[in-house]
């Protein structure tokens, strides 16, 4: 029993290194890139390049200016159903004045054997119809196990822009690691260098639609789509597309006056299924108290 039960750990032990080595290759989490944030952007297919909520602190950090409400959120991604690599975010984003918000965000992937950490501040500054913002995280990715163990340390700045070209189109940019930065251990590795663009549609009151393309380092270019119907006021239903590796994104989501809740699914054409909810609370709304 006890060589039974050792010869199934050591293949479960196998099985999460493969499927950890499966997502970095693929750049689900690129070499300190850190997810997108919201699992209402995991429903979009993360097509967020050019939306203004208390999210784009995570995602475009110039989705801060101009925002209205101060909120706290929490988020949790279980991906592809296999334990240590999971991950956990938190954040909070509010408004300084009224063109000008400020965000944190901080993201764990893994477990004790290997982790990825970023942790990150910024702030979004809206200049009549252009919005700009700029991002400074700290990242860290290690791991720790009987065969080796090392850590490797970075801090990189990211850069976003969205203008409103109309009342219905938005467009955005977005780039990260603006200044080309190393990691701090003896490989000196360059970070991956993240480059998108997109625009938002909104047709109507109750329809979004999304599109954007990203450039990763060495990688292929990505395309994603995402969708949005609301279907009744306040109930939400997302869907999206994206290209590299081809996933397929749904979700929904609730809106209260104070509470967001949104979960979203979506799936990888080798690993499956991953699951994402997240956790949103305003506690301080701009347009109500002046």
């Amino acid at each position: 029993m006890k060589e039974q039960s050792g010869h199934l750990s050591r293949q479960k032990n196998f099985l999460r290194s493969f499927v950890i080595f499966l997502i970095i290759s693929s750049k689900s989490f690129a070499d300190g890139t850190p997810f997108p944030v919201g699992a209402r952007n995991w429903g979009l297919a993360n097509a967020t390049i050019a939306r203004f909520d208390y999210y784009a602190t995570g995602n475009n950090v110039a989705g801060l200016g101009g925002i209205k409400t101060a909120a706290m959120f929490s988020t949790y991604s279980s991906h592809y159903n296999f334990d240590g690599i999971n991950t956990l975010g938190i954040g909070a984003a509010m408004p300084v004045t009224d063109d000008l918000g400020i965000g944190l965000t901080i993201q764990r992937f893994g477990d004790k054997v290997y982790n990825q950490i970023s942790a990150g501040a910024g702030a979004g500054h809206r200049i009549g119809r252009f919005s700009l913002g700029l991002k400074l995280n700290y990242l860290q990715t290690a791991i720790h196990s009987s065969a080796i163990s090392f850590s490797k340390k970075a801090f990189v700045v990211e850069f976003g822009g969205i203008v409103m070209i109309s009342s219905k189109l938005y467009f955005g940019a977005h780039m990260y690691n603006v200044t080309q930065s190393s990691y701090s251990d003896a490989s000196n590795e360059t970070v991956d260098t993240s480059l998108r663009t997109g625009f938002l549609y909104k047709p109507s009151k109750t329809v979004e639609l999304s599109a954007e393309v990203e450039k990763i380092t060495a990688y292929p270019m990505t395309l994603r789509v995402g969708l949005e119907y609301e279907i009744v006021k306040r109930f939400f239903i997302r869907t999206g597309i994206n290209s590299k590796p081809q996933t397929n994104h749904f979700g929904i989501g609730f809106k209260g006056n104070q509470f967001h809740l949104d979960y979203a699914m979506h799936t990888h054409p080798q690993l499956g299924w991953s699951h994402h909810v997240s956790l949103g609370y305003i506690f301080w709304d701009k347009k109500k108290n002046d």
